[in-house]
């Protein structure tokens, strides 16, 4: 039953990512696009779980943190904002994703000041869960058992960020990404680069980042691979091993931008109270891609003496999952609550979010840290 259920989940997300022809007229060569129906590159690019947002504060606030995020946590948004690390900072994170399908990523980081500025390492792994191996006799598994596998994503980071002036923060990383299952895979190599930049008016900050560029690359692996014979049409026959010819395949890059402002509770907030119990701050994000429409994120987090926070938010995704399909009132709407405590010096941090995903039905995201 699992099996069915990831199936269903994976059929039930190609119809939210606008892959259907829903209200399409079809033709002899295919499906052609309306005006209702523009054309679009979903579906067309690998590695799609990196539009996958990581932490919990993030996935809180609806995606919109560009310009507020810090920590080891900014190399999975802007790597601009790792350079506000004063110390050795550690993160960790599991995302439960789409309900009990068993399908969770994790995630690490780690920060530490050097060369003038903050050096970081990261990795995030998305793991199906195990699934059983079909064939086309049993095409749900076979009955009395039998080998089992995974899905796998991972990507692996190394990256820098420094404070360029007291205002402007710069970072960049590059990551070593991979997905597929066991002896079949593609990989890539890829770049991030983000900014923040204060403008010190009424506590707006400004945030940009561009992710994943990169080339492209065949799949590979034994599964890709047979054994052939060939003849000259004489008695002798030569065996080799050939492997089967696959497309290249491009990665989503993915442009950012964010507005950030501070409402209530510092020296330049919009309403001014420095130095009271109460904080808020508000920002809105838009995210486009290469491979995707392009979405709209808000996002509010109210914090109360600095140890506990509340946050809200909503993802506009710009495609059928904002327009009825799938509980669309719902889907994209976050909240979440975050903790601050004091340890030696630094501060421990726990942040929990949900998230709605519709016919996937949500995310839940659990993230820990420790720095300062």
């Amino acid at each position: 039953m699992l099996f069915l259920r990831k199936i269903g989940a994976v059929g039930a997300a190609s119809l939210i990512l606008g892959v259907s022809a829903h209200a399409q007229t079809q033709t002899i060569g295919g499906l052609l696009p309306t005006s209702q129906n523009q054309p679009s590159r979903q579906g067309t690019r690998g590695g799609n779980f990196l539009h996958i947002g990581v932490g919990a504060r993030n996935g809180a606030m609806g995606g919109s943190v560009l310009t507020s995020v810090s920590g080891p946590t900014a190399w999975f948004t802007n790597p601009a904002g790792a350079a506000a690390s004063e110390g050795l900072s550690l993160t960790a994170g599991y995302q439960k994703l789409y309900d009990d399908l068993d399908i969770g990523q994790a995630y690490f980081g780690a920060n530490l000041p050097l060369l003038g500025g903050v050096v970081g390492v990261t990795l995030n792994t998305l793991n199906s869960g195990d699934m059983l191996r079909t064939d086309e006799l049993n095409p749900f598994g076979q009955r009395l058992g039998g080998s089992t596998f995974a899905w796998t994503s991972n990507v692996a980071g190394v990256g820098y960020a420094r404070r360029l002036t007291d205002k402007f923060n710069m970072g960049f990383q590059v990551k070593y990404i991979s997905e597929g299952i066991t002896d079949a895979g593609t990989s890539w190599i890829a770049g991030d680069v983000g900014t923040q930049f204060n403008t010190g008016l009424y506590g707006i900050t400004i945030g940009g980042s561009i992710q994943n560029v990169g080339g492209s690359a065949h799949a590979g692996g034994p599964l890709l691979s047979r054994v052939v014979s060939t003849t000259d049409g004489s008695a002798i026959r030569e065996t080799r091993r050939v492997n089967v010819f696959t497309l290249q395949t491009e990665i989503p890059v993915t442009f950012q931008f964010g507005v950030g402002a501070e409402i209530l509770g510092t020296a330049n907030a919009l309403l001014g109270g420095a130095g009271g119990k109460n904080t808020l701050s508000a920002e809105f994000s838009a995210n486009d891609a290469t491979d995707q429409s392009t979405q709209y994120g808000f996002g509010a987090e109210y914090g109360f003496r600095n140890v506990l926070y509340l946050r809200g938010g909503k993802r506009i995704f710009g495609d059928q999952r904002s327009t009825g399909v799938s509980n669309g009132a719902t889907n994209g709407l976050a909240g979440g609550f975050g903790i601050r405590l004091p340890l030696g010096g630094r501060s421990l941090k726990f942040d929990y979010s949900y998230q709605g995903a519709g016919a996937l039905k949500n995310i839940q995201i659990f993230s820990f840290e420790v720095g300062r």
